[in-house]
């Protein structure tokens, strides 16, 4: 009887501590302006981002998270010039007065290169953060943004190429890259501008069949590997449509 009510007297104790409120965990500062960070960066919203960030770095110089702030920094620079400039030429405003209009507001960050391919961040935040941070979860990311493409091929092959042995680089030294869909499908969409270079350029030295049947068949290869990655994005969806177009000889670069 005794062991019977020390039991019972067990099972009031433990179904009490259930019902115990326990106390809310409050997340530090430090991860809510992080927070804040991502969510800016995620809804585009660029200028605020870059503001959010630059007082993150100089609250907390020894966070664990400095490589985050530093990405979603370089990524705001670049949105801002995504946004604000290109967007505004293509929208039928004229280089010049985006150029104006953008250094006019934004010049003050003083982190812009401007030449012939217009204006273009310099990249700094994504070498500082391969230089200090070389480890990263983000490095697949930095070394991303830190291949120099080129604006302008000139009709002929080697531009893409050369950019080609960047991607292939991030392939073979991050081969588990959350990346890949988007580095397979940059990949593809150059193969396919070099199978139009060599099978329509209008310089006829250039022309090559046995070339362009060669890239033609390397394209589709690589857009079909876009395809088969297990989650679909923005990337899959572009493959099948250069698919559509390559398959119609609908040209991208070459035109008619």
């Amino acid at each position: 009887m005794h062991r019977i009510k020390i039991f019972l007297l067990l099972i009031l104790f433990v179904n009490s501590c259930i019902f115990i409120p326990m106390p809310e965990r409050k997340l530090s500062d430090e991860k809510l302006q992080l927070i804040e960070i991502m969510e800016l960066s995620k809804t585009k919203f660029y200028e605020q981002a870059v503001e959010k960030c630059q007082e993150f770095m100089k609250a907390f110089p020894e966070s664990e998270y400095y490589d985050i702030a530093l990405m979603k920094l370089g990524d705001g620079f670049k949105g801002l010039v995504e946004q604000d400039y290109l967007q505004l030429i293509k929208d039928g405003k004229s280089e010049e007065e985006a150029r104006k209009n953008f250094l006019g507001k934004y010049g003050h960050y003083q982190c812009w290169l401007e030449g012939p391919c217009g204006i273009q961040y310099n990249l700094e935040c994504f070498k500082e953060m391969m230089e200090r941070f070389p480890d990263s979860n983000y490095a697949d990311e930095a070394t991303y943004h830190l291949i120099p493409w080129v604006c302008d091929y000139k009709g002929l092959p080697e531009g893409p190429l050369e950019e080609i042995g960047y991607l292939e680089k991030i392939l073979q030294k991050y081969p588990t890259s959350s990346l890949r869909p988007e580095v397979y499908y940059q990949v593809a969409h150059r193969l396919h501008i070099i199978y139009e270079i060599y099978a329509f350029s209008p310089q006829a030295e250039l022309r090559n069949t046995v070339e362009a049947k060669k890239y033609r068949e390397k394209s589709l290869y690589f857009y079909r590997l876009v395809l088969k990655q297990p989650v679909q994005s923005k990337f899959s969806r572009s493959a099948w449509e250069d698919i559509k177009k390559l398959e119609e000889g609908e040209r991208i670069y070459i035109m008619q």
